[in-house]
């Protein structure tokens, strides 16, 4: 039977080149990361490659889209307790729900395997001209529009452009803290004189303080005209 054809061994193969690709692509871009390099690290061949993901582009896409789903899939959880609580009558406020939203990404980045390597993929699909334009999902879009309902119903002062712009710089503090911590810089967490690596808690917490402020802020077309 042929490494192909028995489908436990194709399964390893396909995982084990998706976990060298996390790595590759995080230590040397998307740009420069060869797929010889990738396939070498994973212990598979070209050909590997080239039947499990068909390119390079697809390759990026599989990856990118793993960390999304992860990421997804942990806030749908935490959402739909939420809304759980919202239907019955509960008033959750907003910390729950920032938390709902942050502690994901910053547990991606800080307790699961590769974090470093998980975060600088996410901020190189920002800016990398390497990465597939849609890469966003409707799971995505979704995922927004839960959160862009729930804080419109706990900010009634705001409009939704300011909530969408507020979210969004939410989105954007929790990947540039996730990327001061990663092993080769520590700049925040040396500046702030404390351990070295901090903990899922202590990022989260931080990260909902400040978010909770920017969004419980007055509407910026009130705060400029006064």
């Amino acid at each position: 039977m042929s490494r192909l054809s028995n489908p436990v061994e194709q399964a390893d193969t396909r995982a084990r080149i998706l976990h060298a690709a996390v790595d590759i692509f995080a230590s040397r871009s998307f740009e420069s990361a060869t797929l010889k390099e990738i396939t070498e690290a994973a212990g598979a061949n070209i050909a590997a490659v080239n039947y499990y993901f068909r390119s390079k582009d697809e390759l990026i896409r599989q990856v990118m889209a793993d960390l999304f789903g992860r990421v997804n899939r942990a806030r749908n959880v935490a959402l739909l307790a939420y809304e759980k609580a919202v239907a019955d009558g509960k008033k959750p406020g907003l910390e729950p729900l920032l938390d709902a939203l942050i502690r994901p990404m910053v547990h991606l980045g800080t307790e699961m395997p590769q974090g470093a390597a998980n975060i600088s993929l996410l901020m190189q699909a920002r800016v990398s001209p390497s990465v597939p334009d849609d890469l966003s999902s409707s799971e995505d879009d979704v995922i927004h529009e839960r959160f862009i309902a729930a804080l419109a119903r706990i900010l009634p002062h705001l409009t939704r452009k300011e909530i969408i712009w507020r979210y969004n710089c939410a989105r954007g503090a929790m990947i540039f803290v996730l990327a001061e911590l990663s092993p080769n810089i520590h700049q925040i967490v040396r500046l702030a004189d404390t351990q070295r690596k901090a903990d899922e808690d202590t990022v989260v917490r931080e990260l909902i303080v400040f978010t909770t402020q920017g969004f419980l802020a007055g509407s910026a077309g009130t705060t400029l005209a006064q």
